[in-house]
Parts: C-alpha cells; sequence; structure tokens
C-alpha cells in the first residue's frame, strides 16, 4: 500500500539503497538538478523523482524551481536523528568491546601457570623433608618465617619483611599429602589465589625429579614474579640438600 502519511520516518528513507545514493550525490555537491541525478542510475527519471519525493517528505532533500528545472540539495538536520541513534550504540559496543577485552586478558592470565621440573641428587625422602619441615623451608624460601605443617587443612603463613607495597605475608591452606610423592597447598597473597603442588618421583639412580605447579593466576606481574622467585628459590635448595 503506499505510504500517505505527510511526513516519512527518517529511518525508512534512508533504508533504500538507491535514496542512500542519492542522499551521498547530493551531499557531494551543492546543487543537483533532475536530469544529473539521473544520470547516475539505470533508471527513469520518473523513479528517481519518486525517492526523492520520499526524501522531500522526510525533510531529507530541499528543491527549489531554477527556470523550467527544478535543483535539489541535500537538508543534513534530520540525520542527526540517526547519528544521535547510533552514537549510543556505537557507545554501547565499544564499552562491550573493553569490557570483553578485559574479560579475555583475565581469562588470558588465569590460564598462565607456572609449571618447573627440577632434579636434585639427593633421596625422594631427603627432597620432602626439605619440602615439608618448618626449619628446612626457613633456609631456602624466601620466607625466613613459617608455621607449616605436613597436615590436610592445617592453615599456615609464610612470611618474610613487609615493604610499602606488601605486608610480607602469604596464606595458605594444606590441601594434600602424600608423602613422599605429593604435596598440594593454597598460596593467598594480595589479589592472587592460587595453588602450589609438588610432585616427587625417584629414578633408578637414586636422583629426585620434582615438578611444581602454581596455578590461578589473575595477573601478569604475580605471574612473572612467581616464575621467577620459584627458579631462585630451587637453586637456594639444592644447595640445602647439598649440605
Amino acid at each position: 500500500m503506499p505510504d500517505t502519511s505527510e511526513t516519512r520516518d527518517v529511518y525508512s528513507a534512508v533504508a533504500d539503497p538507491t535514496r542512500r545514493k542519492l542522499i551521498r550525490l547530493l551531499a557531494d555537491a551543492k546543487e543537483l538538478p533532475l536530469h544529473e541525478l539521473t544520470a547516475q542510475f539505470q533508471m527513469g527519471r520518473t523513479a528517481v523523482s519518486k525517492h526523492l519525493s520520499v526524501l522531500k517528505d522526510a525533510h531529507l532533500v530541499l528543491d527549489r524551481k531554477v527556470g523550467r528545472e527544478t535543483r535539489y540539495r541535500l537538508n543534513p538536520i534530520p540525520l542527526r536523528e540517526i547519528q544521535d541513534w547510533v552514537s549510543y550504540y556505537q557507545q554501547f559496543w565499544t564499552n562491550k568491546m573493553v569490557a570483553l577485552n578485559r574479560l579475555l586478558k583475565e581469562e588470558q592470565n588465569m590460564g598462565k601457570d607456572v609449571s618447573l621440573d627440577f632434579q636434585f641428587k639427593s633421596a625422594i625422602d631427603k627432597v620432602w623433608v626439605a619440602l615439608t619441615d618448618s626449619n628446612t623451608l626457613a633456609k631456602w624460601m624466601l620466607f625466613p618465617q613459617n608455621d607449616f605443617k605436613p597436615i590436610v587443612g592445617h592453615k599456615f603463613q609464610f612470611r618474610t619483611e613487609p615493604n610499602q607495597w606488601w605486608d610480607g605475608i602469604v596464606n595458605c591452606e594444606v590441601l594434600e599429602v602424600g608423602e613422599p610423592h605429593r604435596l598440594s597447598y593454597t598460596w593467598v597473597s594480595g589479589v592472587e589465589n592460587t595453588t602450589v603442588t609438588w610432585t616427587l618421583k625417584q629414578d633408578a639412580e637414586g636422583t629426585t625429579h620434582v615438578h611444581l605447579d602454581q596455578t590461578g593466576f589473575k595477573e601478569e606481574q604475580a605471574f612473572s614474579g612467581a616464575l621467577y622467585g620459584w627458579q631462585s628459590m630451587a637453586n637456594q635448595l639444592e644447595k640445602v640438600l647439598a649440605d
């Protein structure tokens, strides 16, 4: 059915690709007559004129007579309604993309797990003691104080000197004790809530192979710090075991 409304909706007016092309042509020129506009399409003057009428009803196009010729020009003011509508959703999607990128980054960082392998020329029982005896832990870890006990459910702390950025305390809870092959405990410091798991295996030659996992990191800086810290402490552990 033909549209008999006096004023057409600006969104309906720009919905047709022919009318959008007319708007673009008029935007590039101050004013154009019907015959010059028609030359840009594979349709007759009557069809182009009908599209111009739709744009006129939406107040997107103004016309004036110059002799026997009708000239058309763009009136961009109604397009502000579309611009405002698009701008709202542009901001909406910008916010959504920022949130998505943040989520992806968090998930990416959470996927970063410390995974290290060490070999010690000591019996597995001796390495187990170094990992579970409070006094021995204090000799090789970067935390000179601890109240660790190899008992599932035991809550303990690793403590060192605080600084202006950190209180120097790591809160932990023993999750698993499988002497002498497996030990696991939580490691909570700041916003990081990770899990440390030690897996031990002794080969036929008496070398103890130790695998360390620390999982659940949120921040890149914490992951990098843990990676460096465990490697440094493992070097100190090797010296303690040698003594």
